[in-house]
């Protein structure tokens, strides 16, 4: 206890020592909520969107996914904002309204046939590119909270079906909500509130939700805490006609502003998980559905686009002649080998032989590249499959259950014909995020034989909702990318960077190529690599001197090479994942996957040029070299300035492209710039040992605080390192 809090103190006085001049004049917004929550599929509604920092002006937004679009509400001026001269750049079209605005009005129109669920958006504004936020698709009017609504007295009447949408916003906040249901009605209250802020920037405390259904008097019919995560999942069967309640509120008794939620209330199907889970593009597929208010024959045929990309995609099919919620089937074009049904005991007299005493006479038999889809029916079950393999051969497991929103907390082992344990496997990181989903890659056969692949659920739980995919496939050598970030912002003349780090799989050791597809008009890249002895490499974009207001999602992808004896070259590629940063508690900085990287194009910046004295250094090992760094602060601004060669948060890097044996000595180094100050410089050197590197792409870098965490980084022209033998 003593360590934890010592850590909090060091971590509250390093966020103390930052002055409130180091920070920007000049953020682009930090999207904090959307209310109402959710948008109705075929209709177009407006919503209020909250933001750190100023979106004023903003000018469009741009969605993930298919069938949802949206634009910004027009503001109407003040007489004052009307006398003030504000004239946009050449090109520039943009309703600024109020100029310190950090709410505004989004439309958002739904396509008919839109996928129900969650989408990504940002919003375009003359401080680039906002940081992700998210919209609930849904299928029912949208009822949104007004007023006060915290007693049983003003609860608001709700006309069923529908998604209620509200915010926890207030500490001992509850709201309620009154609605009629007749006798035998069975209703899902489908809760999304917390899963809504994984993606936002800077929200360091989170909502736990509950919820309550109450008789009209106020007795407790039923009640839901986790179940998605944190949200709730509640179904319910009336016995009586009558009014009832439905209670909102924060488990802790705890509330932010920020908090909303998204409750989607209807009496149709309702689908938690399928069997099997796994599906393949072009083939119908039966599936054997569970969840809620399900046809007496709770079956469906399924089939996906011959082109659907293979991983977890969410699907929205008619159940029984209506329209179902959304839910996870994982594609794949690989063979699928569904659990087999459990047999009948042995016949009387028959000789015994038991799992533990040879598990791969009794588990089921596939046969490898495939895709297993089982469930763990009940409490203490473990599935188990046999697999032929030659000694040296190399295998890899992945499970697919909780990212599709299964109750299974998967753990799988490798066993040995006589049941010994050769390997196991439990939580996985994917993309930065840890995930109760196990991975095992690259296992190597011990000998020639039979084993055994052993999945069951951590805690011993089993039930209807414990559904898995495992992917078994020869262990090949590749390589995933992350970019770490999922913005970079821009301005006439200016450069910026971004960071792709690798995880090299299976063997793979090569150098990966980075490029850049999608850009906007007028910005143009150069495309580091990821050296083979390292983890990152970078991109820098150079928007040019005339570029005009603009803003596209891109693409980054690697390319690699990968050597066969006696045989061509594996050719690899892979597309990178962005990633959010986010604020976390205690001043730390983490990550998080999102569907869009989008650059922008806006105005000029609190700098408006980073020049440097060379973009060519020559190191031997053991030798130094000093880059001089000059920057161009904007008119007025005053504000701190920090040069780099990383990009890191508290000494621990997220972005390093200096070539192996190379550092910034920060000795001989001036990186912080004060006040007026515009004049830096940076000394690179090459450790004695540094082994020979040609031209490796490096960024130096300019940073401008926003908050403790986040950052403006913009850079200089590519700079080249050499290390000389």
């Amino acid at each position: 206890m003593r360590n934890f809090f010592r850590i909090g103190y060091i971590t509250f006085s390093l966020a103390l020592t930052i002055p409130a001049s180091a920070q920007t004049n000049n953020s682009y917004p930090m999207l904090m909520s959307v209310r109402p929550a959710a948008a109705q599929v075929g209709q177009t509604t407006e919503h209020e969107v909250t933001a750190r920092y100023i979106l004023s002006g903003a000018d469009q937004v741009i969605v993930s996914g298919e069938g949802v679009k949206a634009e910004i509400v027009p503001e109407e001026k003040s007489d004052k904002d009307a006398k003030e001269k504000d004239e946009p750049r050449p090109g520039r079209k943009r309703n600024r309204g109020g100029r310190n605005a950090s709410k505004i009005k989004v439309r958002f129109t739904v396509a008919p046939e839109a996928v129900p669920g969650v989408r990504d958006f940002r919003i375009i504004t003359p401080h680039g590119a906002s940081t992700v936020g998210q919209i609930v698709v849904a299928r029912d009017p949208i009822i949104s909270e007004t007023g006060d609504n915290d007693t049983v007295a003003k609860a608001i009447e709700v006309k069923l079906p529908a998604t209620v949408c509200g915010a926890i916003e207030k500490a001992e906040d509850v709201d309620f909500y009154k609605f009629h249901a007749e006798a035998g009605t069975a209703l899902t209250f489908h809760v999304r509130s917390q899963r809504l802020l994984n993606r936002l920037h800077d929200m360091q405390t989170r909502v736990d939700p509950m919820i309550t259904l109450r008789t009209a008097a106020g007795t407790t019919l039923a009640a839901s805490d986790n179940y998605y995560a944190g949200d709730p999942l509640l179904f319910h069967k009336f016995e009586q006609a009558g009014d009832y309640l439905l209670e909102v509120r924060d488990v802790r008794y705890q509330g932010n502003g920020d908090w909303t939620y998204s409750i989607e209330i209807n009496n149709r199907p309702f689908v938690t998980q399928v069997l099997p889970l796994a599906v393949k593009p072009g083939a119908e597929t039966k599936l054997s559905l569970v969840g809620y208010n399900l046809p007496s024959d709770p079956t469906i045929a399924l089939t996906l686009p011959a082109d659907a990309a293979p991983g977890l995609r969410w699907v929205s099919p008619a159940v029984g002649g209506q329209p179902a919620n959304d839910f996870a089937v994982y594609v794949t074009a690989l063979p699928t080998v569904l659990e087999a049904p459990v047999s009948a005991p042995p016949a009387a007299g028959a000789p015994a032989t038991t799992a533990a005493a040879n598990p791969a006479a009794t588990a089921q038999a596939v046969t490898v590249p495939a895709v297993i889809t089982g469930r763990i029916d009940a409490a203490g079950e473990s599935d188990r499959y046999a697999f032929d393999v030659k000694a040296g051969d190399k295998l890899s497991f992945e499970v697919v259950a909780r990212r599709a929103q299964s109750g299974l907390d998967p753990i799988i082992r490798i066993l040995n014909d006589k049941g010994g344990m050769v390997s196991e496997a439990d939580d996985t990181s994917f993309h930065r995020v840890v995930s109760a989903d196990s991975t095992l890659e690259n296992w190597n056969a011990p000998a020639d034989g039979k084993f055994v692949l052993e999945i069951r659920d951590l805690h011993l739980r089993g039930g209807a909702q414990y559904t898995y995919a495992i992917q078994v496939t020869r262990a090949e050598p590749h390589f995933l990318l992350d970019v770490d970030t999922d913005k970079t912002l821009l301005a006439p003349g200016i450069n910026s960077v971004f960071y792709v780090r690798a995880q090299r799989k299976n063997g793979f050791a090569g150098d990966i190529q980075l490029a850049v597809e999608g850009l906007p008009p007028g910005v143009t890249a150069v495309a580091g690599k990821i050296r083979a002895d390292a983890n990152d490499g970078c991109v820098i974009l150079q928007a040019a001197p005339d570029a005009q207001d603009c803003a596209a999602n891109i693409r980054v992808t690697g390319a690699a090479t990968h050597p066969v004896p006696n045989g061509q070259p594996l050719a690899l590629t892979a597309v990178a994942q962005p990633l959010q940063e986010y604020y976390s508690p205690g001043g730390g900085r983490g990550n998080y996957p999102v569907d869009l990287h989008t650059v922008s194009v806006a105005d000029p910046m609190d700098i408006r040029a980073v020049k440097i004295s060379t973009t060519e250094v020559k190191l031997k090992p053991g030798d130094s070299q000093k880059i001089d760094v000059t920057i161009e602060r904007a008119p007025g601004f005053k504000g701190n300035v920090t040069l780099d060669v990383l990009f890191q948060h508290l000494e621990q890097p997220f972005g390093n492209s200096l070539p192996k044996g190379v550092k910034m000595d920060g000795a001989a180094s001036k990186t912080l710039l004060t006040g007026e100050e515009t004049k830096g410089f940076i000394t690179l050197k090459a450790a004695p040992d540094a082994p020979p590197v040609e031209k490796q792409l490096i960024p130096v870098m300019a940073h401008i605080s926003i908050n403790f965490v986040m950052k403006h980084t913009l850079c200089a022209a590519p700079v080249y390192v050499t290390v000389e033998k």
